[in-house]
């Protein structure tokens, strides 16, 4: 059973546009919408970048197809488009032998630098600032949100009449989104590619095993954030707690800012830390499973914390099994 696991798989047609495929409908979902670059990523490791190219327009066609005819909405060609660059980047990691902890950082920094430029240069263009271009793009949205309206009225949740009170208020929406997305768009790019490199790494080693490949998802599992970073928390911090006192408009929202954007690489060192006590533990398979998407949905606080303080304890050390003398 495991010899046939660590086979090659037969290289067809059917297998690489069930990749193409498989991306588009990761896409359309919600949650599983993160691992839309897996699949991608595959092909083109697995088929060569030429058909890999292929599978990825033809999944471009696709979403395009979803997003235009079916939803109305381009959002989801858009996010396509998103998953399309992460997908080949992450396979350029990997089949050029870059470290995978050195090409995501590189990789993912630079996607968001010319992301923010290129949406400065837009605005510019516009002669608009962030928050009136922002204010735009909900009015021309006005439709939509009025029909989100309609169902949160409709339902029964304790929060929705402070959510129609936000809807009412366009201005305060836009404040909102100016100060929380940056924060957000730097974790959403670097859990979508460490979790996709994750995956491709640990699949690229069972099924490519005749091919030598120096990194392996424990070099993921061992990242540790560099210690002179807790000196930026430690900013960060201060200016969340006593930003108003500096006097500086936005010193709380820097200071927000600078904790999520860190935050997520602390994250990644504390899962590791966390995936190293489930297997001191013992605790593998399908358990294991259930153990790590509750505490990453219900507790990734304290995978936080736990890799904010490795820096200090060095957790790793206390999961090592006393060796049994004879």
């Amino acid at each position: 059973m495991n010899a046939e696991i660590l086979q090659t798989p037969q290289l067809s047609t059917s297998r690489l546009l069930l990749l193409g495929l498989s991306s588009v409908v990761l896409c359309m979902s919600f949650i599983m919408s993160v691992f839309a670059p897996f699949p991608l990523a595959l092909a083109v490791i697995l088929y060569g970048r030429t058909k890999g190219l292929l599978t990825g327009l033809l999944g471009l066609t696709l979403s395009f197809g979803f997003a235009a005819f079916y939803f109305s909405d381009l959002t989801l060609f858009g996010f396509y488009v998103c998953v399309f660059i992460f997908g080949f980047a992450i396979a350029e990691i990997v089949t050029r032998g870059i470290s995978p902890i050195k090409g995501l950082v590189t990789f993912g920094l630079g996607f968001i630098l010319l992301l923010s430029v290129g949406f400065g240069a837009i605005i510019k263009s516009e002669n608009l600032t962030v928050q009136q271009f922002i204010l735009k793009q909900l009015e021309l949205s006005k439709t939509k949100l009025d029909q989100q309206k309609k169902l949160i009225e409709q339902s029964s949740q304790e929060n929705s009449i402070e959510i129609l009170q936000l809807l009412d208020r366009p201005d305060l929406i836009a404040k909102e989104m100016m100060e929380s997305l940056p924060g957000y768009l730097f974790m959403g790019v670097f859990v979508m590619l460490w979790f996709n490199m994750f995956l491709v790494l640990k699949s690229r080693r069972l099924l490519l095993t005749s091919n030598e490949y120096p990194y392996s998802e424990k070099n993921l599992l061992n990242f540790k954030v560099p210690f002179g970073f807790v000196i930026l928390l430690a900013v960060g911090l201060v200016l969340v707690v006593w930003g108003k006192e500096i006097g500086y408009q936005y010193s709380e929202v820097v200071g927000f800012t600078i904790i999520k954007c860190l935050g997520i690489f602390y994250f990644f060192q504390g899962f590791g830390i966390f995936s190293d006590l489930l297997t001191f533990m013992g605790i593998m398979g399908f358990f294991r499973s259930l153990i790590v998407m509750a505490v990453i949905f219900m507790a990734y606080y304290l995978i936080v914390a736990a890799g904010l303080f490795d820096n200090w304890f060095d957790f790793r050390k206390y999961f090592v099994k006393p060796k049994i003398e004879n």
